[in-house]
C-alpha cells in the first residue's frame, strides 16, 4: 500500500507490515516532521511491526537533520515499533563519523532487503 503524497518529497509504504519511508537528497524540515507524522499514523492505524528509512538517495546528512531524524526514530520506536536505518552511502557516514555523532543505538542495515530481515526476523 503507498501513502504517498504530492506535497512530501518522501514516499512512505507498506510491505510485510513494514513501513518504508524512502528520504529524498534534499530532505527538508518539513519532509521530516510530515514524515514522522504519517508514520505515526499508519503505525497507530494498521499493526505494523517495524519502520525503514532508506537513505540511499541522500548524498549529505548534516548534524541537525541526523538529530531530527534520530528524534523521529525515537518517537515511532515508543510505539513499539522497530526502526531500521538502510542504505546509508560511505560518504554519508564518514561525515556523521566526523560530526562525532553517536550513532551506537541506531538499528541498520546494508540495504532495503536486509533491512526488512532484521525487522521480520526479530
Amino acid at each position: 500500500m503507498d501513502y504517498s503524497d504530492n506535497n512530501l518529497n518522501t514516499s512512505v509504504t507498506v510491505v510485510e507490515r513494514c513501513i518504508i519511508a524512502t528520504l529524498p537528497n534534499d530532505i527538508t524540515d518539513d519532509d521530516i516532521k510530515i514524515g514522522t507524522s504519517r508514520i505515526l499514523m499508519i503505525a497507530n492505524k494498521s499493526f505494523i511491526k517495524g519502520a525503514i528509512l532508506d537513505f540511499s538517495m541522500v548524498s549529505v546528512l548534516d548534524s541537525y537533520t541526523f538529530m531530527a531524524l534520530e528524534k523521529a526514530s525515537k518517537a515511532v520506536s515508543l510505539m513499539g515499533v522497530m526502526v531500521v536505518w538502510v542504505g546509508l552511502r560511505p560518504g554519508v557516514v564518514s561525515a556523521l563519523m566526523d560530526l562525532n555523532v553517536d550513532v551506537t543505538h541506531i538499528k541498520a542495515a546494508m540495504n532495503l532487503e536486509q533491512g526488512l530481515k532484521v525487522i521480520l526476523d526479530a
